[in-house]
């Protein structure tokens, strides 16, 4: 499978068909946030891709945000109610029947951190679904996990296109003439790129360590 090529396909077709990006965007999130399917579904490289082009004015950002959010919480809430239904017998499912750790790095996150877990790792991706398979399998109240869901979702999408839009912005100043504004924006986005990173690397182990390691 030639990840390059069907990434670079999707961007295309999405630049192309404008016109229905929020249904695109939100098919892309709804398959990223689903169980089983998510870890097939090169959704955040392309979305993030996008960004760019909504920087650029050539995507609606409304449209994106709204279809976006909108397939991130259907698939989290297709995700919750799988390991609703199918309790602890979801390690059968690929791709835990292969890969046991993902399930058991999402147990130990929602053991350790309750809904928290639900908000935080929309923006995670080894427990991007597995974390809403897991507490449906807890039990978790459903009301409880939609607040979660959603909010994560309204939050995830603008996170994701915030940095090629910030860069596109730039881009279009640099050429303007307005060198000053542009060198600015860049090294605001660099400096909170490389504040992520260092959050991530410091919360994901935090977050999979079991509450009573």
């Amino acid at each position: 499978m030639d990840v390059a090529a069907i990434f670079h396909d999707l961007l295309a077709f999405v630049e192309a068909h404008r016109a229905f990006a929020g249904l695109i965007f939100a098919l892309l999130a709804f398959g990223e946030s689903l169980v089983v399917v998510g870890v097939l579904v090169p959704a955040t490289g392309v979305m993030m891709a996008a960004g760019a082009l909504v920087g650029a004015g050539s995507l609606p950002l409304l449209d994106v945000w709204v279809g976006g959010a909108l397939g991130a919480a259907l698939g989290d809430t297709v995700s919750f109610w799988v390991g609703r239904r199918l309790g602890p017998h979801v390690h059968r499912l690929w791709p835990f029947s292969r890969h046991p750790e993902m399930l058991a790095a999402a147990r130990a996150a929602f053991a350790r951190w309750g809904w928290a877990a639900v908000l935080i790792g929309r923006f995670i991706g080894p427990l991007r679904a597995s974390v809403p398979t897991v507490a449906g399998m807890s039990e978790m109240r459903t009301g409880v996990f939609q607040a979660a869901n959603v909010g994560s979702a309204i939050l995830w999408i603008p996170v994701l296109i915030a940095p090629g839009s910030i860069g596109a912005a730039a881009w279009d100043l640099f050429r303007s003439g307005d060198e000053t504004t542009a060198a600015l924006l860049v090294s605001g986005l660099v400096v909170a790129l490389v504040g992520v990173v260092w959050m991530w690397r410091r919360l994901l182990p935090a977050m999979m360590r079991r509450p009573d390691a």
